[in-house]
């Protein structure tokens, strides 16, 4: 961590009374987040695709909890239909009423795998349709009942400073044989980026929004994305994470310093830019993608996503 940036404050941090919101909690990066929030006493709502995986946190985090926290909640939905995520935000409207939620904190997908490129029933792949389009949705869909701040935990501010919006979805990378995690990730950095950006402008409360690049965390994301094919690079991969990798619980001190923590809050107050911030986890402000710095380029992308994506 940056040098005049420390998360020790954390431990005298109260969230008793706040409800966090959090997407892809069942493992890794996103377990270790809820685990965080639910020790500081915040009633943990998790959106999870597996119902018994989700049971096994909820059991996890009443362990964890202060006495009088009250017990997590589960909403099931698969993040790669788009009529689940938006019925699952209706539902999250619904238990949340006028008194809102405090948190969303999106973690869901991982690395695209070259391999799993067929589109689903919404005709994108499932790649695309979790790690961007789910998180865009939900973000949107919940901007009225989030109080204090919007997080998506995923590459953020890279990408290169040509964007082809003609070719969003990657179609013509993949017909060329040249869609990987690299050319997807660009595109969805830029994209979660943009969305971010145009949110944040038509929220009407408070709400912080920010992007967050986790690093290099030990999780098992890629051995279960299907990238790691051949035992030698899944030794090398935990080889690497054990050596330069840090902890899911390590981690987990960030968003909540920056989402929970008076001082995190003021640094991204201080730091970000209309309500919205890019940032790794250095708690280095790196800026939006270089591609948004053309307008031109952030209106399309949003205007792609309010014509394909946030409609029912």
């Amino acid at each position: 961590m940056g040098a005049s940036v420390s998360t020790v404050s954390n431990a005298s941090v109260s969230a008793r009374g706040e409800i966090a919101v959090i997407v892809g909690g069942t493992q890794g990066i996103g377990r270790g987040i809820a685990v965080r929030f639910a020790r500081a006493g915040a009633e943990i709502w998790l959106v999870v695709r597996n119902e018994q995986r989700g049971q096994a946190v909820v059991d996890e985090l009443v362990k964890v909890a202060p006495s009088g926290t009250p017990r997590p909640r589960i909403f099931l939905a698969d993040m790669n239909v788009k009529e689940e995520v938006f019925r699952c935000a209706d539902e999250i409207k619904a238990a949340a009423g006028e008194a809102g939620v405090h948190y969303l904190i999106q973690n869901q997908g991982g690395p695209s795998n070259p391999k799993d490129i067929a589109p689903n029933a919404d005709g994108f792949d499932a790649h695309f349709a979790v790690q961007v389009l789910s998180r865009v949705i939900l973000a949107y869909e919940l901007r009225h009942i989030v109080t204090r701040s919007s997080m998506a935990v995923a590459a953020a501010g890279v990408g290169s400073k040509h964007f082809d919006t003609q070719d969003i979805t990657l179609e013509g990378v993949k017909a060329r044989g040249e869609y990987n995690y690299v050319a997807s990730g660009q595109r969805d950095c830029t994209m979660l980026d943009a969305a971010y950006i145009a949110i944040a402008k038509d929220a009407p409360n408070a709400a912080q929004y920010t992007h967050v690049f986790p690093g290099f965390v030990r999780t098992n994301t890629l051995s279960n994305s299907g990238i790691l094919d051949s035992e030698i690079k899944a030794w090398l991969f935990w080889l690497a994470g054990l050596i330069l990798g840090r902890s899911v619980e390590w981690y987990a001190e960030i968003p909540f310093y920056m989402t929970a923590n008076p001082e995190g809050r003021k640094l991204v107050e201080r730091e970000g830019e209309g309500g919205v911030g890019f940032w790794d986890e250095k708690f280095k402000n790196v800026g939006k993608s270089p591609a948004l710095e053309d307008e031109e380029t952030q209106r399309v992308i949003w205007e792609w996503l309010k014509r394909n994506v946030l409609v029912r």
